[in-house]
C-alpha cells in the first residue's frame, strides 16, 4: 500500500510502498514502530469499539433532537466528518476544560470562591456576597491558531454564547496569515454562535498589552495553549492571572517546563495537560460540526477550516507549506 512517511531529523517526507501495518497495542500511528495513519490502509485492534454508526444516529447522545440529527447527516459534507477523528474534539475538549475548571466557576456563578460551589450558603442580611458585573467578565486567551486552535476558538465561542456569559477572547498567533484566517472564520459565524462578548485577534505583544489594559493588569481568567512548545507555555504563564488556569492540548516534547515550582506556587496557577479523549468528545463535537458547516463543511473558501484536498503526490509540498503557515488544514485523498 501507499503511505506518507517522515524520515527525521530532516524535513524529509516521502510517499512509499509499505506493507499493510500491524498494530500492536499501545502504539501511536506515525511512531517509528508503526507507519503513519496517512495511508491507504491502517489496521486498528478493537477498532469496532471506537466507531460511531452514522447510519443510526440514535446510538449516541446529542443535544440535537433525533429528527434534526437524521436531517443533519444527509446534509453534512463528507470531508468534514474527518474532523471528528481528532482536531474538532480536541478543540471542544480544550474549551470544556477551561469553562468547567473550579477556578473559573466564581465568574460563571457570580459568587466568590469557594461559595460558588454551594447554593445552600446564603449571604447574611445586609452583606451581599456577589461579584459585580465587571468582575464576572471572563477573559480567555487562545495561543496558537492552526486548525486545532481555530476549532478551539469556535468551540469556546459557541459554549459562551449558549451560557450568555460576558467575555473577552484574545486569539494569538505569531503568523499573520493564521491571524487573518481566524478573523475571517469569526466573521463567518452567525450571532448565535459567538455571543455578545468581545473577540480580538492579535500578535503576542499586542495581546499582552490588550489583556493588561482590559483587565486592569489582573490577567486572563484562563489561557488555552494549542501549540505544544515551551515558548507558548511561557507566554500562557505571563498572560494568566494569579489563581488562574492554563489548559494545554498542544503536544509537548522533551524540553522542560519554562518556569520553576516557586513561580507556579507564588502565582497559584492550575494546569490541565493531556491528550483529548476523542471518543468521549464525539457527541459534543458532532453537534458543533452540524451547527458550523459554514466553517467546517466547505473546502478552499476564505472561511473554510479545510484549505484543500490533495493526492499523496502533493504530500511533501503540503507539509512544507503547512509548516511555513502558508496553508491550513489539508486532507489527503489516498486513491487519487
Amino acid at each position: 500500500m501507499q503511505a506518507i512517511r517522515w524520515h527525521p531529523p530532516a524535513f524529509d517526507i516521502r510517499v512509499e510502498s509499505v506493507p499493510v501495518p500491524q498494530c500492536p497495542e499501545g502504539l501511536l500511528f506515525g511512531s517509528p514502530l508503526l507507519d503513519g495513519g496517512q495511508a491507504q490502509y491502517i489496521r486498528v485492534p478493537r477498532g469496532g469499539g471506537m466507531l460511531f454508526n452514522l447510519s443510526n444516529p440514535d446510538t449516541w447522545s446529542s443535544k440535537l433532537p433525533l429528527q434534526e440529527r437524521e436531517k443533519a447527516l444527509t446534509g453534512l459534507a463528507d470531508v468534514s466528518l474527518l474532523l471528528l477523528a481528532d482536531i474538532l474534539p480536541t478543540g471542544v475538549f480544550a474549551a470544556l476544560q477551561a469553562l468547567n475548571h473550579p477556578k473559573v466557576q466564581p465568574l460563571l456563578v457570580g459568587r466568590p470562591w469557594p461559595l460558588c460551589f454551594s447554593s445552600e450558603i446564603s449571604a447574611a442580611e445586609g452583606n451581599v456576597i456577589a461579584l459585580t458585573a465587571e468582575d464576572r467578565i471572563l477573559t480567555f486567551a487562545i495561543i496558537g491558531l492552526g486548525p486545532v486552535g481555530i476549532c478551539t476558538a469556535v468551540s469556546l465561542l459557541d459554549a459562551l454564547a449558549a451560557r450568555k456569559a460576558a467575555f473577552r477572547i484574545v486569539a494569538i498567533d505569531l503568523l499573520e496569515s493564521r491571524r487573518e484566517k481566524m478573523k475571517v472564520v469569526y466573521d463567518a459565524i452567525d450571532a448565535s454562535g459567538k455571543g455578545t462578548g468581545e473577540f480580538v485577534v492579535l500578535s503576542l505583544d499586542d495581546a499582552k498589552a490588550y489583556v493588561n489594559r482590559t483587565t486592569g493588569g489582573i490577567g486572563c481568567t484562563a489561557v488555552l495553549e494549542v501549540v505544544g512548545h515551551a515558548d507558548a507555555l511561557a507566554s500562557a504563564f505571563d498572560l494568566v492571572r494569579a489563581f488562574g488556569v492554563i489548559v494545554s492540548v498542544g503536544v509537548h516534547g522533551a524540553p522542560p517546563m519554562p518556569f520553576t515550582g516557586r513561580q507556579l506556587y507564588n502565582k497559584n496557577v492550575s494546569f490541565d495537560f493531556g491528550r483529548c479523549p476523542a471518543r468521549a468528545m464525539f457527541p459534543a463535537a458532532f453537534d458543533l460540526l452540524v451547527k458550523r458547516q459554514d466553517v467546517f463543511g466547505t473546502v478552499g473558501k476564505s472561511a473554510s477550516l479545510i484549505d484543500r484536498v490533495v493526492s499523496f503526490d502533493k504530500a511533501a509540498e503540503s507539509y512544507r507549506a503547512f509548516d511555513k503557515g502558508e496553508i491550513g488544514k489539508v486532507i489527503f485523498s489516498p486513491w487519487d
